[in-house]
């Protein structure tokens, strides 16, 4: 079986040439019309083998990446955590703080850092809507009801 449909089908009018010289001519085109319709759908198959494939790969490696991902956040908060730690600890020992006004400070500098975070993110919003493909399709429309 070849690999691409159009050697298939260069080989199928090749022998149906071949079986309509030979002699009966109805014949020879029906079997090649068969014959060049199982090799399309033998190539279709393939194609479509080959998508499903890639599909559940595609698949598992998103899930590996989701996982790899969450497991990054993981340590990611565990090193702030034991940071912000550390910075309490150094305010009660060597900075002379209460306990409690070293906890207070460490709260009130986590809300002004997710504060900034979440303005930050805020000003992210609008690429959302894909704004370029969007105008790029809005410019298509107007110049397609112009003319």
């Amino acid at each position: 079986m070849p690999a691409e449909p159009a050697a298939a089908a260069s080989e199928t009018v090749a022998a149906a040439a071949a079986a309509a010289s030979a002699g009966t001519p109805s014949e020879s085109l029906s079997e090649a019309a068969n014959s060049a319709w199982s090799e399309f759908r033998a190539s279709l198959q393939e194609r479509a083998q080959l998508f499903s494939l890639e599909t559940q790969r595609t698949g598992l490696t998103l899930v590996q990446l989701v996982l790899y991902a969450v497991m990054a956040a993981v340590l990611a908060v565990t090193a702030w955590l034991a940071l912000v730690g550390g910075i309490g600890a150094w305010l009660v020992l060597h900075g002379g703080m209460h306990w409690s006004v070293a906890v207070a400070v460490l709260i009130v500098l986590n809300l002004v850092a997710a504060a900034a975070l979440a303005w930050s993110m805020r000003g992210l919003v609008p690429r959302l809507g894909f704004p370029a493909t969007v105008r790029q399709l809005q410019s298509i429309t107007q110049r397609s009801h112009v003319s």
